[in-house]
């Protein structure tokens, strides 16, 4: 739960916007952040935390030989961009439409609810992307087309979580790792949200396909900031060799290492019960939209997978980047808005977090809010204005 300056209480599924995901405060990344501060706040040198949290990824991430750290998810994708282009010699990076790697320019293009594949805001270099090739995702002719002989690396999120909660059709992953392979380009998979999210060793566990190259962020650090490359051996060995530089005071610094440690260690220890947990807990909430589309005609979608959902005001189900920019985002705005008003705080954007702290009220609460918003507005459906 939080409270706004004038203490009023809301069940929170915003949750820093993804970090959160053993609840606002967790105990184990509390102490362990506590027990560092007595040793120091930061050193500018490698930690033991760093060490340690480095060994513990490699054994839970399927792609993971060596690790490297930063502090923002922005920060380790174009970390990994530059591990991919040392390591294969080439230039040019494909990304795909609709999905987000962080703000900086090289990638911000073409990003989630925006028509066409320019910049996502002004004051972009127009020069940054010159080396990056757009494609559409889910359609492996798009990408045939676009690989060639100059490719670095074809960087995705393999659950295209802002995009809309997509989820990849069968067999597409499986079809780009071989045709990544077959090219020699690498295959990053940008893992920030559904890293130990979606399941403990991210979204490449839960589907079962590998990449080459792997950026976590978000939930590794429980609401501290910190952020993580992790591929193969082979690939990385050029940080490990020095010919690529990896810089940056705060990189893997050990207050966010620690936190990072007890994170992946409450997860290793109850993942048994915190993924099954965080799959029914969005259950509920999608049950809710469900009851509230057929028994009040608000004409909401919500796509989900483990541990994040994302809804839509739309009279069609969102099953693309073309059919979110048919959904009508100002609608869902105000919907999340009266949802604010029922003491319910959801990010107006579309996307519900839930944590392992989110009880059965918890959620009984949010799916009470979502009925009763919807019957507020029984009488606007097929998405026109609320």
């Amino acid at each position: 739960h939080t409270w706004d300056a004038d203490a009023n209480e809301y069940v929170d599924f915003t949750l820093s916007f993804g970090p959160m995901l053993l609840g606002q405060s967790p105990a184990a990344v509390v102490s362990a952040v506590r027990e560092q501060l007595d040793f120091g706040i930061g050193f500018g040198a490698g930690n033991r935390h760093e060490a340690l949290l480095a060994e513990m990824l490699c054994e839970i991430v399927p792609s993971a030989e060596l690790v490297i750290f930063s502090n923002t998810g922005s920060e380790a994708v174009q970390a990994a961009i530059r591990v991919a282009r040392a390591a294969t010699g080439r230039s040019r990076i494909i990304k795909f439409r609709g999905h987000y790697h962080g703000w900086l320019d090289s990638v911000h293009v073409a990003i989630p609810g925006m028509p066409g594949d320019g910049p996502g805001t002004s004051g972009q270099d127009p020069c940054a992307v010159e080396q990056t090739t757009v494609c559409e995702w889910n359609n492996i002719a798009s990408l045939t087309d676009a690989l060639g002989a100059d490719v670095a690396a074809v960087i995705m999120e393999p659950i295209n979580v802002n995009g809309g909660c997509l989820a990849p059709d069968p067999g597409y992953l499986e079809d780009v790792r071989r045709l990544t392979a077959h090219a020699g380009a690498l295959l990053i998979f940008d893992e920030v949200i559904t890293g130990l999210r979606v399941a403990l060793g991210g979204a490449q566990e839960l589907l079962g396909v590998t990449p080459d190259v792997t950026v976590l962020g978000k939930a590794l650090g429980s609401g501290l900031p910190i952020s993580a490359v992790c591929g193969s051996r082979e690939v990385m060995s050029v940080v490990a060799t020095g010919e690529v530089a990896h810089m940056g005071n705060f990189n893997g610094n050990p207050l966010s290492a620690a936190a990072g440690r007890a994170t992946v260690t409450y997860l290793k220890r109850n993942s048994e019960d915190v993924y099954p947990r965080l799959d029914a807990s969005v259950s509920v909430i999608a049950n809710a939209c469900e009851r509230a589309r057929v028994e009040h005609g608000l004409p909401i979608q919500f796509n989900r997978t483990v541990g994040v959902g994302f809804a839509f005001i739309s009279d069609r189900p969102v099953r693309n980047h073309a059919d979110r920019l048919r959904a009508d985002p100002e609608a869902y705005g105000r919907f999340a808005m009266r949802m604010l008003d029922k003491g319910v705080h959801i990010p107006a954007r579309g996307l519900w977090y839930v944590s392992t702290e989110h009880s059965e009220e918890d959620l009984a609460r949010a799916s009470d809010a979502i009925l009763c918003v919807a019957k507020e507005m029984d009488n606007l459906t097929n998405g026109s204005s609320l």
